[in-house]
């Protein structure tokens, strides 16, 4: 069966399931510093909706040759920085609101969860846009810091969780707002 990859195509065993051919289809893609932002499987567009068990384990002479499109990672990233630096805005807003109760009740306030939760999206988003993508810092500080600041969490200790989110965390957050990423 033939596989495209943008301008790349190549043939594969009708006999190998979906998934197997899609992991084929990323490994080429990001092994030249791209992502696959459109997929047709027997001519048909399908989405990430699509990709349930279901289909993902027929075998490929069930479904038909898959086409697929990718983008550049940098030139994607380029165009998500505005996005990325407004979530980084709301995460820098939202970590601020956390300091006055967490230094004068000494209480961690649940919300801080569902924050720190947005804070593993926004440090996937920094990890995909690839080195010097986090102004004034770089990622491993930055994840460091995160890690210490769970620790806090996990032994419930609000006013360590306070101070490295005011003087580690926000910091690189600011810079990231500032700096459009």
């Amino acid at each position: 069966m033939r596989i495209t990859l943008d301008q790349d195509q190549w043939d594969v065993s009708d006999d190998q399931s979906v998934s197997e051919v899609l992991m084929q289809v990323s490994d080429r893609a990001h092994a030249q510093n791209r992502l696959v932002t459109s997929l047709k499987l027997g001519g048909s567009p399908i989405t990430d909706r699509d990709l349930q068990p279901i289909l993902l384990n027929k075998l490929l002479k069930e479904v038909g040759p898959i086409d697929a499109c990718s983008k550049n990672i940098p030139e994607i990233m380029t165009h998500a920085a505005p996005a990325i630096s407004k979530f980084a805005s709301i995460l820098k807003a939202e970590a601020q609101g956390f300091l006055t109760p967490l230094r004068t009740s000494g209480i961690i306030p649940s919300p801080l969860d569902r924050w720190f939760g947005q804070l593993a999206d926004y440090v996937e988003l920094l990890h995909s846009a690839g080195p010097g993508s986090l102004a004034g810092g770089d990622l491993q500080a930055f994840s460091s810091w995160i890690q210490e600041l769970l620790d806090a969490r996990s032994i419930q200790d609000p006013v360590r969780v306070a101070d490295i989110l005011e003087f580690e965390i926000l910091p690189y957050l600011t810079s990231s707002v500032n700096s459009g990423v």
